[in-house]
């Protein structure tokens, strides 16, 4: 594990540490008080200052990654190099060209590579796009004609677990990529950052519920109020909905439209354990038209922890990969650019 902060403990460590077939080895963290009380509190048998130490010198198969953003391209780039199987939080870099470089370090070394795209692995999501791919092949609700997917994010993730260690200062000067393309203007890198952070999930999710990479049309985009990015899928449109609350709250979602019908997927917030999306399908009209899917009470995090496992035993190529999710950073960036032409 490289990074033990917040995320890196509560959506990661902790499901590692207690996943059976899979042994913690060895931490690397910068800071040496939270070091050496989260290599205490899990057990973990080594503890590096820097990950360059932990990759020269520690015994290990494969590599978490979960670091700030800007510092995980050079971190991600060295454990290819070093030839260990990766996982890495999202977004997997922050331009088109960086992403790149990462995938084709992963592919010339036949390493498995894994961005966390964590709702790919919520039980209910995997049903909704069962229930999707099912529909559209036997046409029962007619074509799908518009897809709207939207987050409007609060400040709340609804986690009641404690990290340890936390408060102490990172030191300055690390290694990192630009956090943005060259081509953007300064006064919108702080808003390219933050959407690459949480809307690059709903671009990942919006791929993989609905079956193929869009085109860019447009994005509408405006800071201190909600947002809109149009997408072209050939035979019909989708929208991404998106802005911040400043009260604690956590809105996102999917709609999906057929001719005859529609599928809502209703997401919890990211740390909200135990608790899959909740998937309704809409038939016609009338009560009995209404079908709620229950999904098995699991947590996306976890699957995504268990699936990466079980992807190195199986030599299979995860279920976001980082060569598929080099996808989101190309719409991204075509998404942006738009708006400085």
């Amino acid at each position: 594990m490289v990074g033990a902060g917040y995320i890196g403990q509560i959506a990661h460590l902790a499901n590692y540490a207690e996943m059976e077939g899979c042994e913690v080895a060895a931490i690397a963290e910068i800071r040496p008080g939270l070091r050496d009380a989260v290599a205490a509190h899990y057990g973990i048998p080594e503890a590096f200052a820097s990950h360059e130490e932990l990759l020269r010198d520690a015994d290990l198969d494969a590599v978490i990654a979960v670091t700030r953003r800007h510092h995980i391209g050079p971190i991600a780039l060295d454990c290819l190099k070093a030839g260990k199987h990766l996982l890495t939080e999202k977004p997997m870099a922050a331009t088109l060209k960086q992403a790149e470089t990462l995938t084709e370090a992963a592919q010339s070394a036949g390493l498995t590579y894994a961005v966390g795209y964590m709702k790919r692995h919520d039980e209910g999501v995997q049903l909704a796009k069962g229930l999707i791919e099912g529909l559209v092949a036997s046409g029962e609700l007619g074509p799908l004609t518009f897809a709207r997917f939207y987050c409007f994010q609060g400040h709340h993730f609804y986690d009641h677990a404690t990290a340890v260690g936390l408060g102490e200062d990172r030191p300055e000067g690390l290694e990192s990529w630009t956090e943005v393309p060259d081509w953007l203007p300064p006064e919108l890198h702080a808003d390219y950052d933050d959407f690459m952070n949480v809307c690059t999930h709903d671009i990942n999710l919006m791929r993989y519920l609905l079956g193929a990479t869009p085109s860019v049309v447009h994005l509408d985009y405006r800071a201190k109020a909600g947002s809109i990015a149009l997408f072209d899928f050939g035979g019909f449109p989708a929208v991404l909905e998106f802005g911040m609350f400043e009260h604690d709250n956590w809105c996102e979602g999917v709609e999906i439209f057929f001719q005859k019908g529609r599928m809502t997927i209703e997401l919890p917030p990211p740390l909200l354990k135990d608790t899959p999306a909740r998937v309704t399908l809409h038939r016609g009209a009338g009560e009995d038209s209404v079908e709620t899917f229950e999904a098995g009470q699991d947590w996306s995090f976890r699957r995504q922890a268990r699936a990466f496992i079980k992807d190195l035993r199986d030599d299979h190529v995860p279920l976001a990969s980082g060569g598929d999710a080099v996808e989101d950073i190309r719409l991204a960036e075509a998404l942006w650019k738009g708006l400085v032409k």
